[in-house]
Order: structure tokens, then C-alpha cells, then sequence
């Protein structure tokens, strides 16, 4: 059996080989174009929060989010741009405004923006991971694991501060046949 260091190993022997790197698959092309899809349009609801939410645990999380996700949108359009890849369209960024200025029906709660966030990260962790698995070159499966790292790590205060706040989505829980009921 492979242990992770073996792993490991082959992973930064398969970077520094003569071997000529084959061109990108079309999953790879799709997984890359789509997860920077996403983090743009990730922008855009990311100025949403910003301009709406008035809790300072939320807006500071969300601020992470943008300086986090510019970084990965940056390194995965750098590649793409290297390998040839035509660059998704950009959606128009939105304008500064203020929460007051904001009716209230026509802006998300503080509630909807962290569920809405953490959806929109935990799609993007599911499809790194599994990007990662479809993935032959070395190059790309480390460019999807560092922005699966930087999501995970991004994502970790949301749980505590939503749990906290009484946010969290819960799905209905399990108890087998004779086990405990409610």
C-alpha cells in the first residue's frame, strides 16, 4: 500500500520529470472554466453582502472571502491564459452603496447572505474535489487542492458564527429503527 508520503513524493517527481506535459483534457478545461466562473460571480455577491450587512462578524468574513478568492481567481486565469483557455465573460461588478439606502425588502438578510456564501463554497469545494479526481496533470490537480485548501480554511469561522446566530441549516436527524426517538 501507497502511504501518503510515497504519494507525495510521485506528485513532486511527476513536476520535475522530462516527461512532455500533455495538453489539458476537456475536464480539466470545463472544472477550471466553471470554478472561475463561479468565483467571479462570487464577487459580485460578495459587494451584495457588503453593501447590505451591518454585522461586523459577517463583514469580515465576507472581506476575507473577496481578498481569498481574488487570489485564486488570479492564479487559475494566469494558467488558463498560459494554456490557451478562452476566459468566461464577466458579469458587471456592482456599486458601493450603504445598507440605510437599501429598502428592506429588496435586500437579503444577514442570515441569507451566510447561507447563500456558504452554499456557493461548499459547491465549489465539492467541485474541486472532484476536478482533483478527474484531473491527469499534476499542475492543474495542485492548482484546484490550494484553492480547495484556501476554501476550507475560509469557510471554517462561518459554521461557529452561523451556528452562534442560529443560522445554520440542519437537515432532520437520523435515528435507525429501535434506536432513540424524539
Amino acid at each position: 500500500m501507497t502511504t501518503i508520503w510515497d504519494a507525495i513524493k510521485s506528485i513532486y517527481g511527476s513536476l520535475t520529470d522530462e516527461e512532455p506535459v500533455p495538453p489539458l483534457h476537456v475536464g480539466e478545461v470545463m472544472s477550471l472554466w466553471m470554478l472561475l466562473t463561479i468565483y467571479e460571480e462570487g464577487q459580485i455577491i460578495y459587494k451584495v453582502a457588503l453593501n447590505t450587512t451591518t454585522d461586523p462578524e459577517l463583514k469580515h468574513a465576507v472581506e476575507n472571502a473577496v481578498k481569498e478568492s481574488m487570489e485564486d481567481i488570479k492564479m487559475i486565469k494566469d494558467f488558463m491564459i498560459k494554456e490557451g483557455v478562452p476566459l468566461p465573460s464577466v458579469l458587471q461588478a456592482k456599486p458601493d452603496s450603504k445598507s440605510d439606502d437599501i429598502p428592506q425588502g429588496a435586500k437579503f438578510t444577514d442570515e441569507e447572505l451566510a447561507n447563500l456564501i456558504v452554499g456557493k463554497v461548499t459547491t465549489c469545494i465539492a467541485l474541486c474535489g472532484q476536478a482533483v479526481s478527474q484531473s491527469l496533470r499534476t499542475d492543474v490537480s495542485l492548482i484546484l487542492l490550494k484553492s480547495m485548501g484556501r476554501l476550507i480554511q475560509y469557510s471554517a469561522p462561518y459554521r461557529s458564527m452561523m451556528r452562534k446566530r442560529g443560522w445554520i441549516k440542519t437537515p432532520p436527524y437520523y435515528y435507525p429503527p429501535g434506536g432513540r426517538s424524539t
